[in-house]
Formats: C-alpha cells, structure tokens, sequence
C-alpha cells in the first residue's frame, strides 16, 4: 500500500525519563518527531489521527472498534521514573501489551523509551529502536539514516512535527519540551539510570532548537521547557579528557537570546537538569550561564540537583557523579545567582532528588539525607523542591528493598521539619503568584499550577471554572503544596471556605465576615481587629 493511503493512529503513552517529562501539561519531543518523521515519509495528515493514552481510557471498549478501523497503529511510551502525576496518567505495560493482544487488523508498532527497559512485547508486529521517529521513517521509506544525519533528521521532524500540539487535549496551555542533547556525556554513568541504556548520542545546534520554537509558536504554543537532557550546562561542551569539559557559555546565551527573539509572545522559558557537580568543577562558565538563564529565563524555574544520596557508601557504589559538600556549593552559588524575586518569587532555584532502594543503602543513609537537608535550611539556603523516591528497577539493576515503616517516618519527619519550613520561605504568606492554571476539582478545593518547571502545586478554595488563568495569594502552606486565595479578593463574593482558609480567622469568624459582607478593608479590620498581616488589607 503507498504511504500516502495508510490510516495510521499515533498514541501518546506519555513519557517520563530522567531528562524528560511527557505527561500534561508537558508534551515530549519524541512524540512531536515521531508525528514529523510519518509525515515526511508520505503519510497524509487528513488520514493520521493523535490519541493520548487517556483519550482511550474513555469508553475503552469503543474506542478499540475505533482503531480497528486503521491500518498502522503506533504506540509512543516511556515512563522510566515513577512519578505522581495531576495532568494524566501514562500507560501501563499492561495497557501496551492488551493493545497489541485485542487488535487484529492494523500493523501494531511500539516505539520509545520503555523499550530500552523491557522487551517482552512479542505481540507487537515491530519494535522501533531506542529514537522512534528514525525507525518509523526507515520503516515506511526504506531509506537509512546514518549516525551522523540524525541530528539533522531530527531537526526536520521537529519542524514537521510542530502542529501536533493543536491536536492534543491540553492545547494551547501545553510545556514543550524541547532536547537540546540526548544521551548523559559521562563516561561511566550511574548505575541505577535509565539514561546509561541509550545508544544513540548526539548535539543539537542553536539554530535548529530556535527553528522548532519558531514553527511551535507559529502553532501558538508560548510555553517552553529546555528539559530533555541530562545536564545543561554541557550543552555544546567540548570534551577535553575522560572526565573533563570545556563549557560553552556562548551556545547557550545564543541558545536564550534566539527563543526569545523566536517568540516574542513567549509565556515560560524554564530549564530541568544541571549536574551540580559540573558547577563546582567549573565555577567561572557556569556562573556565566546562570547568570545567562536568570536573564532570559521566566520567574519560578528550577534547576533539578540529582544528588541521589549524601551517603558517600552509596554514591560510591552507584558511580553517581556528585559529592554531597560539592552539591551543597553549587546550592549556595544558585542562591547567589537565582534567589533573585522576579514578579515576586524566585527567578531560579535548585530542587534536589533522593533516591532510596539504591545498592549500599542502610538505615544510616536516612539520618545522612535528613541531616543533609537540616544543614541547607539552617544556613537559609532555598530550594524549590525536595523530590524523594524510590528507584526504579532499569536494565538488571538490583533494587534494594526498603523497610516500609522506616522510610514512611523518614519522609514525614522531613516534610515536618524541612518540607514546610522551606515552602513558607520559597512562597511567604501574602506572595501573589501570577498565571496559575485551574486544573482540576477535588472536592470544593481547585487545584491549579503555574505551568512550567515544577511548579507548586495550589490548593484554591472552592469550584473555580477549570482551564482558566488567574492571580493567587498565598495563604498557607503545607508539605508539598501550599492554600492560595484568588487576587484581587472579592469579599463580596468570597465563599465560607475561602474565608476559613485564612490563618487565624476560623470557622466563627468567617461566618460573621460571610453574614456581614464588609464592603471595603477597612470594615474587615474592623471584624478582624489588628492581629492580621497587612497584605490582608491591601
């Protein structure tokens, strides 16, 4: 059958790896190459159709009779990190190999990167490579391409691949995720990550990552998240030795300055991955790249630290390429650089990951990390995040089991002791927060986000009209989340649990402000009396 007759169904599993983030709010860039790379090879775009993973989940049953209806059926997955998602949820390996058992008709293809990590899909009637895009373009035209045309290849399905944004559900308050290197620089790479499996390694050019944020914001996509990659500030490094690197402060203030000028609507610049090891080996070029970031990036970035561990048995037998006063330094030359408020909050913060099931665990690395973390708050050092979880079995990595009990009081004593604290200095109460994103009910709770790297989850009292932007003040905190008001607030139109929500003024008082319905701030001072921060007032 010519390319140009095939139906062909592309389904977005969600991605979720070390360097990358797939799951909405955030669209991965292999799904946009691998909707470019069926195009160019011939496939019509009035017979390919774009499905999320959760778009199928509703009324299964029918929509397995709707992809019946095709003759190519294409599966993009890759959750290699577990995570705990708001936006959606991404395929199971379940979910892949019913899809391959209960259709008949169409040729069933499954590409990546959960083929890196499992390889029992011998329904499947072919298995892409570890860069989908690149398989399905062979596949479909016959034609090879080399290793030293990839990048450029990718440049072009990135271009192509652009409109898939308009076809999926979150459009247009979608986070590209845009790669700007694939495959971690190390020679010796972390035992335990997914990242060591990938073969194919290459650099993108400046110009090709500010071609595909032209041609994404000519789609009306405007925000952006450099995320694909492992560490940043080797982007166009040089490799000097083995283990040593010449940085290229030049290509990523090129990099910055042409997205900006590439979408002069641009709504969020962030970033994801910086090796914090790589600032301390290299303090001068990557204060001039932070410096770079902090100036053309957005408010509310983050940069992810991946200590993993600040037991040094641990890192030693994992080959993890951080030491726990190294990471400790480049937390302090962030703050330096990136504590900086723009639009009220932080321009750029560290968020620090921990990893537990790692091989040399014991009960004395939870004291290591809590201790770890009591040092970074003590000198009033700020992270937007504290990210800890258990590590996922990849490849034939052993996991080490986890005394269940131990490590629930672990976390508990952190978010107690440092989770909150750290919130109430990141986002002090009165803080407004600009563009939060309505995103979903629970209860009479909305619950909404900045889009962008991160970003704090916001717990708004009462049903708000969901997929709407609004202004918060922040109210109160909790572990991993904080309560936020909307702003201006309306006390005429205030509910009882927003009311409630405010510290201090409890369930008598608010009833009496719901009853009375002061008309201005000075009425409510009056209720209230004078034991309430100013910002309440304003």
């Amino acid at each position: 059958m010519e390319n140009s007759r095939i139906k062909t169904a592309l389904i977005d599993g969600y991605l979720d790896e070390p360097s990358c983030l797939g799951v909405p709010p955030y669209i991965s860039p292999h799904i946009r190459y691998a909707y470019g790379a069926l195009i160019e090879s011939g496939i019509r775009e009035d017979r390919l159709d774009y499905f999320t993973i959760d778009q199928l989940r509703e009324n299964r049953e029918e929509k397995l009779q709707i992809l019946e209806g095709y003759d190519l059926v294409i599966i993009i997955a890759g959750t290699t990190v577990p995570g705990h998602y708001l936006g959606g949820k991404p395929i199971t390996l379940k979910e892949i190999r019913d899809f391959a058992r209960q259709l008949y008709y169409p040729r069933r293809v499954l590409g990546g990167p959960v083929t890196l990590v499992k390889r029992d899909f011998q329904d499947y009637d072919h298995i892409c490579g570890e860069i989908a895009a690149r398989d399905l373009y062979q596949l479909l035209t016959g034609r090879v391409i080399k290793a030293e045309e990839i990048s450029k290849k990718i440049a072009s399905f990135a271009i192509s691949g652009a409109r898939l944004t308009k076809k999926h559900p979150s459009y247009p308050y979608l986070v590209c995720e845009l790669e700007t290197f694939r495959g971690c620089p190390r020679q010796k790479h972390c035992a335990f990550c997914s990242e060591r499996l990938k073969q194919k390694k290459y650099q993108r050019q400046p110009q090709e990552i500010i071609a595909e944020v032209r041609m994404l914001a000519k789609n009306g996509n405007h925000f952006f998240r450099l995320g694909a990659q492992t560490d940043l500030l080797l982007y166009q490094a040089r490799r000097i030795a083995v283990s040593q690197f010449e940085l290229n402060p030049g290509a990523i203030r090129e990099l910055y300055q042409g997205i900006r000028e590439a979408d002069p609507n641009l709504q969020v610049l962030h970033l994801d991955n910086i090796n914090p090891a790589n600032i301390t080996r290299y303090q001068k070029e990557s204060r001039e790249i932070l410096e770079t970031i902090v100036t053309y990036n957005t408010p509310g970035d983050t940069a992810a630290f991946g200590l993993e561990s600040s037991d040094p048995a641990v890192l030693k037998k994992n080959n993890i390429d951080s030491r726990p006063e190294d990471t400790l330094q480049s937390i302090k030359i962030m703050n330096e650089i990136g504590a900086l408020r723009k639009e009220g909050i932080p321009a750029l913060l560290p968020g620090l990951n921990f990893l537990h099931g790692l091989q040399g665990e014991s009960k004395k690395t939870l004291e290591f990390n809590y201790n770890y973390l009591k040092q970074i708050l003590n000198q009033g050092l700020l992270l937007r995040r504290i990210n800890i979880r258990q590590v996922q079995s990849t490849g034939n990595y052993p996991v080490t089991e986890l005394k269940r009990g131990s490590f629930l009081e672990y976390k508990e004593r952190i978010n107690q002791e440092i989770n909150k604290p750290m919130l109430q200095q990141v986002f002090p109460a009165g803080t407004i927060i600009r563009d939060v994103l309505a995103e979903k009910h629970r209860g009479r709770i909305t619950y909404g986000r900045q889009l962008g790297s991160y970003p704090i989850l916001i717990g708004i009292p009462g049903k708000l009209e969901l997929k709407q932007f609004l202004d918060v003040r922040v109210v109160d905190h909790g572990f991993r989340s904080i309560t936020a008001l909307p702003w201006p607030f309306n006390l005429k139109k205030a509910s009882l649990e927003q009311l409630n929500s405010i510290p201090g003024i409890g369930k008598k008082r608010a009833s009496h402000i719901f009853l009375e319905q002061p008309q201005n701030p000075a009425e409510l001072r009056k209720i209230l009396g004078r034991d309430f921060p100013e910002w309440l007032f304003d």
